[in-house]
């Protein structure tokens, strides 16, 4: 509606006006999976002149997301670092933490550890106490997994018993899922095969209770492959 309200009040509208209906339309696609057609709808946003900063930040980080999406690692970072650059003059440190986490997961499909590694710290020191729950909670959650993964067991313990807290006060299933998930995987890494079962568990009773969860698929492989590790030798 607002892409074709837009059109029709083309010659009316201020050029940021119509680049901001054109990337909320794309992301709209994006998100529905129709990436060629958010694509186009984009192309029709970056076509015009954008002088609101804000209008800028968005649009680069909608890009970016449709490019980590279409498998563009490369391309994505350097939409992320361009919107980094952009939001530092806005001063507004928790969105230049969202876009340092953003940037971070894209590290970390690109392969590159250290560098996802960094883009989370950067995240995570830009949040102070009245940053919200949330983003402290998704960039801490990425920083943990990073760690896991690089082997980093006890970095990786200690960022969870700081994390704890703010774990518990959300009441999303979907993020309460996510932390027995890490819990899981941390307790695996060390081989503790009971509590790694456990959190597991948990884990899938709260994804499960979610109405749309294709996260439960890799989740439910994850547990088959741990009962092949916990059982004994023949």
């Amino acid at each position: 509606m607002a892409v074709v309200l837009a059109e029709e009040l083309r010659d009316d509208l201020p050029p940021d006006l119509f680049i901001a209906a054109w990337t909320e339309y794309g992301n709209a696609l994006r998100l529905g999976g129709q990436y060629q057609e958010a694509e186009r709808a984009l192309n029709r946003a970056e076509a015009l002149p954008a002088s609101d900063l804000h209008t800028k930040v968005h649009f680069l980080e909608v890009k970016a997301s449709l490019h980590r999406n279409t498998g563009r690692h490369e391309s994505a970072a350097l939409l992320l670092c361009t919107a980094i650059e952009h939001q530092v003059l806005l001063h507004d440190s928790d969105v230049e933490a969202r876009l340092h986490n953003l940037l971070g997961i894209v590290y970390q499909d690109w392969g590159k550890g250290p560098q996802a590694m960094r883009s989370f710290r950067a995240a995570l020191s830009l949040l102070g106490p009245t940053s919200q729950a949330e983003i402290v909670v998704s960039t801490g959650h990425n920083l943990f997994e990073t760690l896991i993964e690089a082997g980093r067991l006890e970095a990786a313990s200690a960022a969870l018993v700081i994390l704890e807290p703010y774990y518990r006060s959300l009441t999303s299933n979907r993020i309460a899922a996510k932390a027995e998930w890490m819990r899981a995987r941390l307790c695996r890494a060390m081989r503790q095969f009971p509590a790694a079962e456990l959190a597991y568990e948990r884990a899938f009773d709260l994804l499960s209770q979610e109405p749309r969860s294709p996260e439960l698929t890799e989740l439910a492989a994850e547990m088959a492959d741990l009962l092949g590790l916990s059982k004994p030798a023949a």
